[in-house]
């Protein structure tokens, strides 16, 4: 136990050691950069180079580093005085140095990869908008360069020898050949996480194809498939856990503040957009990591919508909410439930708009709005509600008061005729009609029903209800037969011109109600 605790200890050490160097500071914060020391500086020459910077910086001039690739500008004294303070710990050091130049000379291949990487994480933007596909641009050829020199540099052993004699020079006991072994298997990954760090900065500024473009240089590089794989996926972890962090916080507001759900909602989304538009492009669309984090913000948008309808009853903001989240989801369970919600909450509001007309029992007349109402909707979302509505004639359907007579005399009467099946199993629509010799002539109302029981008066469909204006005027064309003919004719055209006007004024009504809707 106290030996593992022990390598889990270097390990760590090891670990806050590469963290300080994530990234784009990957060569801003070396040491040696920072000091303008060599890396194989003795104690006498970091003293005395200390000194040197502590009083510029007590005379107030400019630092400066000697040596190449000075950093511009230059940290101020605090930076580099911390730079100095850390070369005591062996570790930090040795990572430090072999990850910057050796001065070992122009054609040597690990000072080739410091400064060709080091040049193109400091030089032009990779990502910058409008650049050409990586295959076809000199500067991702650059960038492809720079990977593959510290590719080739730590695959081979010149850089593994250089630490294992600076371990015996050093001569420190926290040094060992051990902390060449795990800097050999970590250092690959290290520079992997790198490209990785600046791949999730780019996609959550930019989008994917600002993270596609180092992708693109990892999947090219020579570094192990299997490597970049499990880099890439604790690359993208500490996204997720943003994305699990906010759904639980905006799940927990619908338990507690059930109408402060929607605003919880809208926070949540906020809050989620850039972890999953990086998990996106890093994984692609069609990952399953991807898929699943979609699918959670979703999901808790749909519980944000539902338990704010449920306690307020209001159905414009949450019908917003979920149309985010059928935005998101990507699953066919989570799109499912969020579909059946939706339709469930628009049908509630279409349904509230004609409740009074529907108890009054003028199902007709709040058919008419529906569709009023439609032609004005600039909503396509909405229009679709108010088409299902329509489509289902129970949806609008008033209880009876008593049940349709229904007798005649010589066929002269009323009867309830026809058989139109519904949706829902045992239950059909019949007409109510006036009859003459048990002919059906004027439709009067529609009923649902099934073998035992009527259930109510629904909306009468287009045809019938023209038919029906259609037999009216026929009706009064006979009414006016037994007069002369010109009384019978101003008669027949008062009757024609009566209800034109009657139908005008109720059409304007309907269209002004639904222009008022459609603007609110």
């Amino acid at each position: 136990m106290e030996g593992h605790s022990l390598v889990r200890s270097k390990d760590d050490e090891l670990d806050e050691v590469l963290r300080g160097l994530g990234g784009a500071r990957l060569y801003r914060n070396n040491i040696f950069r920072l000091t303008g020391l060599p890396v194989t500086a003795s104690t006498t020459q970091v003293r005395r180079r200390r000194e040197e910077a502590a009083l510029t910086a007590r005379l107030g001039t400019p630092l400066s580093a000697p040596g190449e690739l000075p950093l511009t500008p230059m940290p101020d004294w605090d930076a580099v005085d911390t730079a100095f303070e850390s070369m005591r710990n062996p570790v930090l050091r040795l990572v430090h140095e072999l990850l910057w130049l050796w001065d070992a000379g122009e054609e040597d291949q690990h000072d080739y990869a410091v400064r060709q990487h080091c040049g193109v994480i400091e030089g032009a933007s990779l990502t910058a908008p409008g650049r050409p596909d990586m295959a076809n641009d000199p500067l991702g050829q650059q960038w492809l360069v720079a990977l593959q020199a510290w590719a080739q540099v730590l695959s081979g052993e010149q850089i593994w020898d250089r630490a294992r004699q600076r371990v015996k020079e050093i001569d420190d006991p926290r040094l060992t050949t051990g902390t060449v072994r795990r800097l050999r298997h970590r250092l690959p990954r290290h520079i992997v996480d790198v490209h990785l760090a600046l791949a999730v900065r780019a996609a959550e500024e930019l989008g994917a194809e600002a993270a596609d473009r180092h992708m693109w240089l990892l999947d090219e590089s020579t570094f192990d498939d299997d490597l970049i794989d499990a880099a890439l996926r604790d690359a993208v972890r500490p996204a997720e856990e943003r994305v699990r962090a906010a759904c639980e916080a905006a799940n927990r507001v619908t338990e507690t503040a059930p109408r402060d759900a929607i605003d919880a909602g809208h926070v949540l989304l906020e809050q989620t957009a850039a972890p999953l538009r990086t998990i996106a492009g890093m994984l692609s669309g069609d990952d399953p990591v991807t898929a699943a984090t979609h699918d959670e913000v979703a999901r808790s948008l749909n519980l944000c919508a539902v338990a704010h309808h449920n306690e307020t009853d209001a159905r414009g903001p949450a019908l917003g909410v979920l149309s985010s989240a059928r935005a998101l989801a990507r699953e066919s369970t989570t799109i499912e439930l969020i579909d059946r919600n939706t339709t469930v909450i628009a049908e509630k509001r279409v349904l509230s708009e004609i409740d009074d007309l529907c108890k009054a029992g003028k199902v007709n007349t709040a058919a008419d709005r529906l569709r009023a109402w439609r032609r004005h909707a600039d909503d396509e979302p909405l229009r679709q509600h108010i088409d299902a509505v329509l489509a289902n004639p129970a949806a609008l359907l008033t209880p009876p008061k008593g049940l349709p007579v229904q007798g005649s005399f010589f066929g002269w009467g009323a009867y309830l005729m026809g058989r139109r099946e519904t949706t829902e199993p045992g239950k059909f629509l019949t007409t109510h009609y006036l009859t003459v010799f048990f002919i059906p002539v004027f439709p009067m109302a529609v009923y649902l029903r099934d073998a035992m029981y009527v259930y109510g008066k629904v909306p009468m469909s287009m045809p019938a209800r023209w038919w029906r204006l259609v037999a009216l005027l026929l009706v009064a064309a006979a009414v006016t037969q037994p007069f002369q003919d010109l009384p019978r004719l101003l008669v027949f055209l008062a009757i024609v011109a009566g209800a034109a006007a009657v139908l005008g004024l109720r059409r304007y009504r309907l269209n002004e109600w639904a222009a008022a809707q459609a603007d609110g």
